[in-house]
């Protein structure tokens, strides 16, 4: 991006100004070739002052530059960011992969109701070990294995629906007969961690050889958000019915079929009623009143790809045109415009002349974009943004 792009850059961002105003200004306010003077304070202190206003004019290339970084500035804003996640994307498992209905449907979150708070509501995380085949039990009985996770801070107990354990069972020699895991939690009886205990969970039985078991783990999930003497937990697997040797473990930790835990939160059905949208006048050619045209913001060609699970992509939109006719400015029914139209063309219209107040041609609503991200190396968050897909466009 050129300097001066830099430059105007800046100086939006730091204006402070709302969600709406800012899309405003980067949807149409300012267009290719639009003409940007410095004022004498902001001109460098080497600077004359006789110097004359220095002009600087937008290109096609760095205006799509500009809402670039806006954009990825509103994604980083929403999700708490300072900046994108160093994440070392490793294989993932198989169901968490190829998705096996686990993440929710983004078509489903965007013509839902949805809240329109500023940061991004987390509708589900998937927690990854932090160590594999950890061992937390000083007395092993039967082939186990410890399932240690680190809780993100952002979910609260009241935030959770349903946290379920999947892992993968491997083969044992006395599979003919059926197997019975006992799925317990670990903890201590103080806070010196002297005493060691054990609370069961759930028992699962299979007549599974090899393959995915799912188990229910809710309420110890919220006990754990809600009493967070550590952001570290572990649940302990347990095959009491397995011929291998006891210090094996009984579940896998490969690649493709390491355990994980998905935690649902109450989000989309604490949504606010959708209001139902307007349908958008697209920009054609030749179009020269306000219009919603589109705008592809591809993750890969932003090097986002690299933490940014899914979507690949997606289109934002951006509002455009004049505002200066009549029928721009029917294009948004609202209060606010029909007393522009009055004062603009009505108290004027014999005077021969026009107010300098001129609407700008900017979005009147907006849909969510939903976001599957890593936060880092052993957690896969979906969050839903709202105010990130301009839906319709009006004259304000």
């Amino acid at each position: 991006m050129g300097t001066r792009a830099v430059l105007v850059l800046l100086i939006f961002l730091s204006v402070g100004r709302s969600d709406r105003s800012l899309r405003s200004v980067f949807g149409a306010i300012f267009v290719p070739g639009t003409q940007f003077s410095q004022s004498e304070n902001s001109v460098s202190q080497s600077a004359p002052p006789e110097a004359p206003p220095m002009a600087y004019s937008v290109t096609e290339k760095e205006f799509t530059a500009l809402r670039i970084e806006y954009i990825k500035n509103q994604i980083l804003k929403k999700l708490r960011l300072k900046e994108k996640p160093t994440v070392a994307l490793a294989e993932l498992p198989k169901p968490v992969k190829e998705y096996d209905n686990l993440i929710p449907d983004q078509e489903d979150n965007l013509h839902s109701g949805y809240s329109e708070d500023f940061y991004g509501k987390t509708t589900q995380a998937i927690i990854f070990p932090y160590e594999d085949e950890a061992r937390c039990l000083r007395k092993i009985r039967f082939p186990s294995v410890c399932v240690p996770f680190q809780m993100p801070t952002d979910i609260h107990s009241t935030d959770v629906s349903t946290a379920e354990l999947w892992f993968h069972k491997v083969p044992d020699n006395l599979d003919s007969h059926n197997q019975t895991f006992v799925v317990s939690e670990v903890a201590h009886w103080d806070t010196n961690k002297s005493f060691q205990k054990t609370k069961p969970i759930a028992i699962q039985e299979t007549s599974l050889t090899e393959g995915w078991l799912k188990v229910d783990v809710t309420y110890v999930v919220k006990n754990w958000l809600d009493f967070q003497d550590s952001p570290t937990h572990a649940i302990s697997v347990a095959c009491k019915t397995c011929g291998m040797d006891k210090n094996q473990s009984p579940i896998s930790f490969s690649s493709e079929f390491k355990p994980f835990l998905v935690v649902y939160t109450h989000s989309q059905q604490r949504r606010s009623l959708h209001r139902r949208p307007k349908r958008a006048t697209k920009c054609s050619a030749g179009r020269n009143e306000c219009c919603r045209e589109s705008f592809y913001v591809s993750f890969a060609d932003i090097g986002w790809d690299d933490w940014i699970m899914s979507p690949a992509g997606y289109d934002a939109y951006f509002c455009k045109g004049s505002c200066v006719t009549a029928s721009a400015l029917t294009l948004s029914a609202t209060q606010h415009n029909s007393i522009l139209q009055k004062v603009m063309y009505g108290q004027n219209k014999n005077r021969g002349s026009r107010p300098e107040l001129t609407p700008c041609c900017a979005a009147t609503q907006f849909q969510p974009l939903q976001l599957v991200y890593m936060d880092n190396n052993k957690t896969m968050m979906t969050k839903v943004l709202s105010n990130m897909i301009v839906e319709s466009c009006g004259c304000w």
